[in-house]
């Protein structure tokens, strides 16, 4: 359960009274969190929609226009996370079980409580009477249960499956070594009550209900209109809003779902999402077409620099990291040496001043302040910065001192965040490291998921952001070898899956972040990747926009991979 605020104070007096400082404190709250007891909240902090704050006058027109910068700049494939996770499409659609809070604390949402046995093992969701689907009938138990069993059926193919391989005997349905779906681990023991049982102990797994990957899609609509049942003409959601139009590669509406189970609290009448491609920039919100918008560097310095602009900008937190990642299938790349190479020849002080404040040097996969970040000097020397070492490491091997380099393609999505700069800094550093040319290749993001996916690309350029706040999450997703689905590179280590596998166990969570530890280094030391930086986003909103969250740092938190709550919380203030 989560430790309210003045225990939690109460238990930092207490271990600063007998001689543990200020960081050691936090890193026992890091490690209580990866075991969940400030991961997640049982009952008590359950998601709903912002009160208007004292003196906000509420517009007659709740109609709130958003996207750009990155934000929506291509047609979504669909809206259904529960079979394509990484659909792109409109997570406000949806209520899942639990949902993160601005604290990125997962809460109940269309669960009312929450329980466990002891151990973690088996998780009980009791599920809200009150809770409605858009054509007003009952969201139940069954509803999870088939949507759970829906991911992870091999039929419906979903590539990120293997979020869900905790339930027990997830994994082997979704490989067709169990066929019967009455095996798999979730199951509706009457309407209201949905009974989830694991591999073993998963104190994480609230914090897994709340991400993308546990909404749920509606049966009905599924069967009647397969891959088309998120089309506005089909569509049936349970989330705050449902969807009024989507004009493909223009626009999205969307409008308040009048049976939303809270409804009355929610501000917003109407949502309009534009599809802007991201060389538009700031242009759109300039002109008054948006209400908020996400920012690019050229934009960001801009809208800084005026005086009327510049209280509109704000960053938010949005736990992400770029790095590269060598294929080990592909020359140069199936040798040992060159990775090892190519991971000190990254000069990331360098690289990330391209960036114009929108990222960070980096040494490992999770950003500070997250569970199971890392902060050992070993560790951060394992891919130091170090262009002698980078030129020893070719010594013995076809490449030594810098020559006889194949064609080397660096492949990368096409998309903003800064990301083509970034890249053409790690090709600057490449030449002067290690004479290293590389071609940079730009691809459409549906083409380039895909030869990801099928792991053809021989040196990648990517971003991951988190998920979920759990280091499950953090390598589970990205660079688990045997079990991923939907994997990004063909890099595999038994002794780092012997760690995860440990990792998951979350009866000691001390232990358990000291697994994920090791991982990392395994994982930088046969670089299976190579961290480089560590991401910063901005965003600008119009002074009318009342109700965005605010975390305990005091910092705006907007819809992203963890938080998908912001819509409910909205509302726009007449202008003065």
């Amino acid at each position: 359960m989560r430790i309210p605020d003045e225990q939690l104070a109460l238990f930092q007096t207490r271990l600063l009274a007998i001689g543990l400082g200020r960081r050691d404190f936090f890193k026992v709250v890091g490690a209580m969190a990866a075991f969940g007891g400030l991961g997640f909240a049982t009952e008590a902090r359950a998601a709903k929609p912002s009160k208007p704050a004292a003196g906000d006058k509420l517009s007659k027109d709740q109609t709130f226009r958003f996207g750009g910068g990155g934000w929506y700049q291509n047609d979504p494939a669909s809206h259904d996370f529960n079979k394509d996770l990484y659909c792109s499409g409109v997570p406000a659609l949806w209520a899942g079980l639990m949902v993160f809070d601005a604290d990125f604390v997962s809460v109940p949402w269309m669960a009312s409580k929450v329980q466990s046995n002891k151990d973690g093992s088996v998780w009980t969701f009791s599920i809200r009477k009150d809770s409605r689907w858009s054509d007003n009938s009952p969201v139940t138990a069954r509803d999870f249960e088939w949507s759970f069993k829906r991911q992870l059926d091999p039929a419906t193919a979903a590539p990120y499956a293997s979020f869900l391989y905790d339930i027990k005997n997830g994994e082997a349905f979704n490989k067709k070594q169990v066929t019967d779906a009455s095996q798999v681990g979730v199951k509706a023991k009457d309407d209201w009550t949905l009974e989830v049982t694991l591999e073993g102990p998963r104190g994480y797994f609230p914090v897994l209900a709340a991400y993308l990957a546990a909404l749920p899609s509606h049966r009905g609509a599924v069967e009647k209109h397969g891959d088309k049942w998120t089309e506005a003409a089909n569509i049936v959601t349970n989330g705050p809003f449902t969807l009024e139009a989507w004009e493909h590669n223009k626009q999205i509406v969307l409008k308040k779902n009048p049976h939303y189970y809270d409804a009355k609290n929610v501000h917003l009448a109407k949502v309009v999402i534009p599809i802007i491609p991201v060389a538009s920039g700031s242009l759109p919100y300039e002109n008054n077409e948006l209400d908020m918008t996400a920012l690019q560097a050229g934009d960001l310095k801009k809208l800084q620099g005026d005086p009327r602009s510049s209280r509109d900008v704000f960053r938010y937190p949005f736990p992400g990291t770029w790095y590269l990642l060598p294929q080990v299938t592909k020359a140069p790349f199936d040798n040992l040496k060159v990775r090892k190479a190519v991971a000190h020849a990254i000069d990331r002080e360098n690289v990330v001043k391209v960036s114009q404040g929108l990222a960070i040097p980096a040494h490992s996969m999770i950003p500070p302040g997250f569970p199971g970040a890392v902060d050992d000097p070993k560790i951060k020397a394992i891919q130091k910065y170090d262009k002698k070492a980078a030129l020893d490491m070719l010594k013995g091997t076809p490449f030594e001192g810098g020559k006889n380099w194949p064609k080397i393609t660096l492949s990368m999505r096409d998309e903003g965040l800064g990301s083509k700069p970034l890249a053409e800094a790690i090709q600057a550093v490449l030449l002067d490291s290690l004479t290293m040319k590389t071609e940079l290749e730009v691809l459409e993001p549906r083409v380039f998921r895909e030869r990801l996916w099928k792991q053809d690309l021989q040196f990648v350029w990517i971003r991951w952001f988190m998920d979920y706040p759990d280091p499950h999450n953090e390598y589970f997703d990205t660079f688990y070898g045997k079990k991923t689905t939907g994997k990004r590179q063909a890099w595999v280590n038994d002794a780092f899956d012997k760690e995860l596998e440990a990792g998951r166990d979350t009866r000691d969570p001390k232990k358990r972040l000291e697994h994920y530890k090791k991982a990392e280094e395994l994982m930088q030391s046969d670089v299976g990747y190579v961290a480089v930086a560590w991401v910063v986003r901005y965003a600008a909103k119009k002074p009318w926009v009342g109700g965005l969250e605010k975390n305990k740092a005091g910092e705006f938190v907007v819809d992203g991979n963890i938080y998908v709550d912001m819509l409910q919380h909205l509302y726009i203030i007449e202008k003065g």
